[in-house]
């Protein structure tokens, strides 16, 4: 879901944006707020981050991505990490220092069950069912509605992707635990999994996901746990030495 919410955004704007791990971490501890601090159920506290997401992802888009529009690609990119460390400060400020981990109760009943001789968690179903919605429902908005073919370089776009990484948040907090510095590991697994699958591409977004997670596994079960965090540059490194435009994207990796 993580990789859709780039794939969002690139579509629109045509660069990725280098904070949006960021946006994920803010919008999982919006919902945590809600529902330790405020006592909001989990559904309702997913609901309500996504237009809390949703604002200020256009909140970025109109203090960093609009003012350097027409400034080079490698300007944008210091934008956007730039952007990501000053939301990650906020993170730590607010919700605690580096090394803080905090827990979000799962919907359903955590108890594994075997699909294949292999455990599989309701929880991880749940997060693929709602990335299969996410897919299909940006796929349809994109090429057969008004909006979404207008929607070009817009701040709905980050808006719309902040969102995606908010619904991401508060459906993957049970399964990883939030902490402020949690935004840079996931931008890389999902940067992965857009390379991919191909820059653009919803369906290669889902699918370089699933297959970003099945080399890690792999990796860490066959090879080296050690090594399992690598699997991701590596996969980067390679598609783009061999393919950069990916499995299913007629974009490709645009220079600077």
């Amino acid at each position: 879901m993580v990789a859709i919410g780039l794939v969002v955004v690139y579509r629109s704007t045509g660069h990725i944006n280098f904070a949006h791990g960021e946006l994920f971490m803010i919008g999982g501890f919006l919902a945590y707020s809600m529902i330790t601090m405020l006592g909001f159920p989990y559904l309702l506290s997913l609901v309500l981050a996504v237009p809390l997401s949703f604002c200020l992802g256009v909140i970025c888009d109109r203090v960093v991505f609009r003012p350097l529009m027409n400034a080079p690609g490698t300007t944008l990119v210091l934008a956007t990490v730039g952007l990501s460390y000053l939301l990650k400060g906020v993170g730590r400020y607010i919700w605690g220092g580096k090394g803080e981990y905090i827990s979000i109760k799962a919907i359903v009943d955590p108890a594994p069950f075997l699909v294949w001789g292999m455990p599989v968690l309701p929880q991880q179903l749940i997060v693929f069912a709602a990335a299969m919605l996410c897919m299909m429902g940006f796929l349809a908005f994109f090429r057969w509605t008004i909006a979404g073919k207008m929607m070009q370089a817009t701040a709905e776009s980050w808006g719309v992707g902040a969102a995606v990484a908010g619904v991401a948040a508060v459906l993957m907090a049970p399964l990883t635990l939030l902490t402020p510095d949690i935004g840079s590991g996931l931008l890389i697994k999902a940067f992965a999994a857009t390379i991919l699958g191909g820059l653009g591409s919803m369906s290669g977004a889902l699918v370089g996901g699933l297959l970003v997670g099945l080399c890690e596994s792999l990796v860490g079960g066959y090879i080296d746990s050690s090594l399992q965090e690598v699997a991701a540059f590596i996969i980067i490194m390679i598609v783009l030495v061999f393919r950069p435009s990916g499995l299913f994207g007629a974009y490709g990796v645009r220079r600077a």
